[in-house]
């Protein structure tokens, strides 16, 4: 054999090494049979922005984008957090707009949460898409609940209320204390448990120093309990206290004085009467949320009110006793909402951000909401498992009462001078 062919020898055995060290995956050929490393996919990347808490995010950046990713190999989340102070996804939406009337790129494909009434302007410019059952077929599976206060250009995903939240074990201590039921009782009876507003009130005073809300401006928990005292004096007639109520009655601009005082003599005067009744009941003052959950976890006081969301996280971390249990009222759940998202009608990805709205209504991503961030299903619960619906089986409601946003202001000014005029507003 010549030298020439040597070389040649020598450089066909170098190039074949390379290639066998490097496994450069190939696309299958048709019909081959045989197994083969597919050719890498070029993946579309769908720009999220999250406007809410960081534990939202989190759960989105590792529980949602890999999920997703996994159902739609096609597609890669680039997910950005606004966090929920300092204006959330606002300015990114009024970016949006912006690119609207030049034609650039927005910059985001898809908002986790975003109103449709923001900016001023959005909606009449048509920024935002209009979500239809033809578009994400999942939304066929919305419960009415969530789909009730839809405008048709969001995406309600997923879902909270303000529950009760109590420690079984202490209640049941001190009613052997008090010789309401036998030493030797182990179940606590449920006729203790109140199960309706009008038992809650009696409860609270049949066991004075048990029970405390939050201030109702500092939270939802104690907004949401102060509230529901709202509609148990307009004999629960919810829907005198929609947007749109207050809209036809006081307008859109800020309230006077005089105004403000009509609104606490005509609707809010019955419910500052139940509340002074219990005050002297409760546990020290109102405060914060996180103050009230501490005095739960700390057995110092034996029911709260709490949002569902935040309850269903701290028990399955094992922040609360493991005799803390959870109660929805029968006669009417407290006040409710649903987190939803919407996408700009000009993003660079629309298809791929539908496609990410329909995955966030599936079983699978539902199920997620529920186990691993303690929020309501957007679903129906009989479309997720059997055994996820028998540990939330308490707080389970297809009722979900909301409270339009512009009668707060007046309910907060009542509360404090009607209710608490000792508590320095903070």
């Amino acid at each position: 054999m010549t030298k020439i062919h040597l070389r040649l020898l020598a450089v066909m055995a170098g190039v074949l090494m390379f290639v066998t060290g490097c496994a450069v995956p190939v696309a299958p050929q048709a019909g081959s049979g045989e197994d083969s490393m597919a050719a890498p996919v070029e993946r579309s990347v769908i720009s999220v922005y999250i406007g809410s808490d960081t534990n939202i995010s989190d759960w989105w950046s590792n529980s949602v984008k890999p999920a997703f990713e996994d159902a739609h190999p096609e597609y890669e989340l680039e997910i950005v957090h606004t966090g929920a102070g300092g204006g959330g996804n606002g300015p990114i939406a009024e970016r949006a707009l912006a690119a609207l009337t030049t034609g650039d790129d927005p910059g985001v494909d898809y908002f986790e949460t975003q109103s449709v009434l923001q900016p001023i302007g959005a909606m009449e410019a048509g920024l935002y898409e209009e979500i239809t059952v033809e578009k994400v077929p999942n939304l066929a599976n919305v419960i009415e609940p969530a789909i009730a206060g839809s405008s048709g250009y969001d995406i309600p995903y997923r879902g909270s209320q303000v529950l009760l939240a109590y420690n079984a074990g202490r209640l049941l201590d001190i009613l052997k204390e008090q010789g309401k039921v036998a030493a030797d009782v182990t179940e606590l009876p449920t006729e203790f448990v109140p199960s309706t507003w009008p038992e809650l009130m009696a409860w609270t005073c049949e066991f004075p120093g048990e029970f405390i809300y939050p201030r109702p401006d500092t939270t939802g928990a104690g907004r949401e309990f102060v509230t529901r005292a709202v509609f148990q004096a307009n004999g629960l007639e919810t829907e005198k206290f929609s947007t749109q109520a207050f809209t036809e009655q006081f307008g859109t601009e800020e309230l006077t004085a005089e105004q403000i005082a009509e609104i606490n003599e005509t609707y809010f005067m019955g419910a500052w009467d139940m509340l002074n009744e219990i005050e002297s009941c409760l546990y020290d003052n109102a405060s914060g949320a996180s103050a009230t959950t501490r005095l739960l976890a700390d057995e110092l006081v034996t029911m709260i009110t709490i949002w569902s969301d935040q309850a269903l996280q701290a028990r399955s971390l094992g922040l609360l006793p493991e005799d803390v249990r959870f109660i929805q009222l029968e006669d009417l759940p407290m006040v409710g909402g649903y987190a939803s998202s919407t996408i700009p009608s000009n993003a660079s990805n629309l298809e791929g951000a539908l496609a990410l709205a329909n995955f966030l209504l599936s079983p699978v991503a539902q199920e997620q909401v529920v186990r691993e961030i303690g929020g309501f299903p957007a679903i129906s619960w009989d479309d997720l498992p059997a055994d996820l619906r028998e540990d939330f089986n308490d707080v389970i409601t297809s009722n979900v009462p909301t409270f339009g946003g512009p009668w707060t202001a007046a309910m907060f000014d009542g509360w404090y001078s009607f209710v608490a005029p000792d508590v320095t507003r903070e």
